[in-house]
């Protein structure tokens, strides 16, 4: 008999641990954006034999990874292959202090107030566990899936000849939504996993009405509070991000302009302070609705399920960038964005020379992890941000008529493109993990980690 639990709790800073930096634009978050509460939430699976933890954060990344895989052993016996744990990749909420993945950390603010935020954190991350734990109850599961097109892949060819952060409406983007709910034996739902290929920043380093930045969980948020309200009994939906590294919000930073040159640019400044928050209001509600044509259509029947995990390291090789060249400037020079702080105005010539990145022996391992419900559903994960071209081709390539991948498994060894994109040097292009030569890796390890856990 299948038992599921579920529970969540916000994760708002304290106001008086306010004010938190912003690695990227220098400003600070001054409070939390009222009706846009932050949260982690919890589903606990168990089917007598193996329990599974699903968390779900919403912020950049996981925190404390290791932390928490510890607790879950000391206290419950279980193992770290059986927790599945993934943030929303919120761009705008405050980074809880965590191990780095690799040798060049994301900046990490380490101050006294984020030391008491990040054990705020983990206290929360300590109850949602043992509360979804105690809410355990018998239940039944079910896969749905439609179509939600609020995404646009982001990498676009300008006349210039640059591929920078845009719209092309052309490029790969999977519009698939899938979903994973559970239900009582009442039929009332107790919890769901939504996934999607987008990335969460259409409220990244926005101002709000008073002109000051504010922590909000935006549209992934948005829409996991809106299903919770839809179906009410205290139900918990988990937004999971899939195969993003590429997509971006259809309403979403940075905005272009053209000086007379056409030169493009990008200008915050055009943005009506306050109005990335409510745009990210309307795009959550409708992805919600989105996600309940999904849930709708999943037909949770089945109760007794088998549940294997297991995990795998898929080496991909790697890369480092040139030395003596001031990282941030070229940073900027890749979107053309920020460009006042190097001095360019619109109308003047805007000279450009992007760093050929220089492959290294030394391999990046990508974490993956596998959960399999019965022969149908099946949980892919990865510490990455993959390219939604690789993300298409997993699915494809997987025994499982159901395959869900999901990224930000992990602390993220940084984006993974795939092979068709390599040479278009797109801010993606610059991380550790050498572009383009990915594809192949990732689906072998993949089925062979297939392979090992259905033995």
């Amino acid at each position: 008999m299948l038992k599921v639990g579920a529970a969540k709790r916000c994760i708002n800073p304290a106001p008086e641990l306010f004010p938190f930096n912003l690695a990227f634009s220098g400003d600070q978050y001054t409070a939390v954006k009222e009706g846009q509460d932050i949260h982690v939430r919890c589903i606990v699976t168990d089917n007598g034999e193996k329990r599974v933890v699903f968390l779900g954060f919403e912020l950049g990344g996981v925190p404390f990874i290791d932390r928490i895989q510890e607790l879950l052993k000391e206290k419950y016996g279980i193992e770290k292959e059986d927790l599945f744990a993934t943030a929303t990749h919120n761009h705008s909420a405050v980074r809880p202090i965590t191990k780095a993945a690799g040798p060049v950390p994301m900046p990490q603010d380490t101050g006294e107030n984020m030391q008491i935020y990040t054990e705020f954190v983990y206290k929360q991350v300590e109850d949602v566990i043992a509360e979804a734990m105690a809410n355990l109850k018998p239940a039944k599961v079910g896969y749905g899936e439609d179509k939600s097109y609020i995404n646009v892949n982001r990498d676009q060819h300008f006349d210039d000849g640059y591929w920078m952060q845009g719209q092309n409406w052309e490029g790969c983007s999977d519009k698939t939504l899938a979903a994973v709910k559970f239900v009582d034996t009442e039929g009332k739902v107790i919890a769901g996993i939504i996934n999607y290929a987008v990335h969460s920043v259409m409220n990244f380093t926005a101002k709000d009405e008073d002109g000051k930045c504010k922590i909000s969980c935006d549209f992934p948020g948005i829409c996991s509070a809106w299903l919770e309200n839809h179906f009410e009994n205290n139900s918990v939906f988990i937004w999971q991000s899939g195969a993003a590294g590429n997509q971006n919000p259809i309403m979403a930073y940075p905005i272009h302009r053209f000086d007379k040159n056409g030169t493009m640019y990008s200008d915050m400044n055009i943005v009506q302070p306050g109005s990335t928050y409510k745009a990210s209001v309307i795009v959550g509600e409708q992805h919600a609705v989105d996600a309940l044509r999904a849930l709708n259509k999943a037909d949770a029947v089945c109760d007794e399920l088998t549940i294997k995990t297991g995990e795998s390291i898929v080496n991909l090789q790697s890369q480092k960038f040139p030395e003596g060249i001031d990282r941030m400037r070229h940073r900027y020079l890749v979107d053309n964005v920020y460009l006042d702080q190097i001095g360019w105005k619109p109308g003047m010539p805007l000279e450009k020379q992007l760093a050929d990145m220089i492959p290294v022996e030394e391999e990046v391992p990508l974490r993956t992890q596998l959960v399999l419900f019965g022969d149908q559903v099946a949980f892919y994960g990865m510490n990455c941000e993959l390219y939604n071209e690789i993300g298409v081709l997993l699915k494809e390539a997987s025994p499982y008529p159901h395959t869900i991948v999901a990224t930000h498994t992990d602390n993220s060894i940084g984006y993974v493109l795939d092979d068709d994109s390599k040479g278009r040097k797109v801010f993606q292009s610059f991380g550790r993990v050498r572009e383009g030569e990915s594809n192949g890796r990732i689906k072998e390890g993949m089925l062979k980690l297939f392979e090992e856990v259905q033995k």
